[in-house]
């Protein structure tokens, strides 16, 4: 496994589908496909934004600390048919338990946690994931990143279930 850190959320420029990049030492990055959500959960991390009310990763941080558990950390440990597995690692009552989830989820508790994302080294190998280019991402600049910001806020549970299903088609 390689450690890993949060490089940023670009878009991919054909589709304007968020992307969080990890990056590791070696400066090698493995760009994920994230959804809307899941991106506003990580910026609002990565730029250090306070809201009045938690979010469902703010609320699983609480109870995740209420519990006295310890989120140790997150593993990205492979991809199939274009999907990205995850695990996060926690420990409870002296015991290690691992818990599926996706990616972008556990990297938006990883960040609130503040502890490492790991990604195995089969993974970090590939330069580029299927169905993306290198040239197809770019990074969000700041009036970008406040429209795609002003787009959540903005949409309709109707609409964003009619783009989910464009999406899959």
């Amino acid at each position: 496994m390689v450690k890993t850190k949060v490089a940023g959320v670009v878009l991919n420029s054909v589709t304007g589908t968020p992307i969080v990049i990890l990056k590791d030492d070696k400066n090698r990055t493995l760009p994920i496909v994230i959804g809307f959500f899941e991106a506003q959960s990580i910026l609002l991390v990565l730029e250090k934004v306070k809201l009045p009310r938690p979010l469902t990763h703010d609320l699983l941080k609480s109870i995740i600390e209420e519990l006295k558990s310890e989120f140790v950390r997150l593993e990205i440990t492979t991809l199939k048919e274009n999907t990205f597995f995850a695990r996060i690692l926690l420990e409870f009552n002296g015991e290690v338990k691992y818990i599926d989830c996706r990616p972008s989820d556990g990297i938006a508790l990883a960040l609130r946690f503040k502890v490492p994302i790991f990604v195995s080294e089969e993974l970090m190998k590939e330069t580029v994931p299927p169905g993306l280019s290198p040239e197809s991402t770019r990074p969000i600049g700041l009036e970008e990143a406040e429209r795609f910001r002003k787009t959540l806020e903005n949409l309709k549970a109707k609409d964003f279930w009619k783009k989910l299903k464009e999406e899959k088609s």
